[in-house]
């Protein structure tokens, strides 16, 4: 991958943030957008009891509109992830676990990327649909969310580095890897603080938990799809047109 020029490189990235992107926006549509809908729906309701049948004809932008924006977002973010992810696997391949193979160094990448995240903020501040959420809280509730990013890439930046050292044996660093995100990430979410919005009795416990698990699932497939793409793209697979091989020189 070392030989491989920049260029091409961001390319590669690029590409498997399309292809990441486009399978993201699939799955926002066909599992999340549904729970957003009842979630408006109930919002609305709830709304209108309220304030007396308020008239709706007024907005702005059509939830149409809101969900084309929200998919044509996913794939631009998808290619953002997909360059950013290409140069940080370009730079840091050598020091990664299983950075025997380009394709192994990728999957692992990607796995320390959902880790950090993806899987670490959720578990801190889980998400929620749009009838759940204080406008209040929000000033504190992202800058949780981005301190938890922080702190989760440092915790993993530390487990693999304690995973690569070479004054242990092979069985040591996975103990010692695993004792320290164990500990490191319990002193993780007692150091950060409880911020979760309450959930209004109005909103069913199971669109809060399917919304929770269909949002989760968006990202980590597009995690997933990235990683494969790429790691396809980086592994240099034969091309079309190339030379026919010695053998073939032979055979004539």
């Amino acid at each position: 991958m070392d030989t491989v020029p920049l260029g091409r490189t961001i390319g590669y990235g690029a590409l498997a943030g399309v292809v990441a992107g486009v399978t993201g926006s699939a799955v926002m549509y066909w599992l999340v957008e549904p729970l957003i809908r009842t979630a408006i729906a109930l919002e609305d309701a709830e709304a209108d009891e309220h304030a007396g049948h308020a008239q709706a004809a007024g907005e702005v932008v059509t939830r149409g509109e809101q969900v084309s924006f929200g998919l044509a977002t996913v794939v631009v973010v998808g290619i953002l992830i997909g360059i950013a992810f290409a140069l940080v696997h370009r730079f840091l391949r050598a020091r990664l676990p299983g950075s025997g193979s380009p394709a192994s160094s990728v999957m692992v990448l990607a796995g320390l990327g959902f880790v950090s995240f993806t899987l670490a903020p959720a578990l801190v501040i889980p998400a929620n649909p749009p009838a759940v959420g204080d406008p209040m809280t929000v000033d504190v509730r992202t800058l949780t969310y981005l301190g938890t990013i922080v702190g989760a890439v440092v915790l993993t930046a530390v487990v693999t580095s304690v995973a690569r050292a070479g004054n242990l044996t092979h069985g040591a660093r996975a103990i010692a890897a695993t004792a320290v995100g164990i500990a490191g990430t319990a002193v993780l979410f007692w150091a950060l603080p409880d911020v979760a919005d309450p959930v209004p009795p109005t909103v069913p416990a199971d669109l809060i938990w399917h919304f929770r698990v269909a949002s989760l699932a968006q990202i980590g497939v597009m995690w997933l799809v990235l990683a494969a793409v790429f790691a396809f793209l980086a592994s240099g697979r034969p091309r079309l047109g190339a030379s026919p091989g010695p053998q073939r020189a032979q055979a004539r």
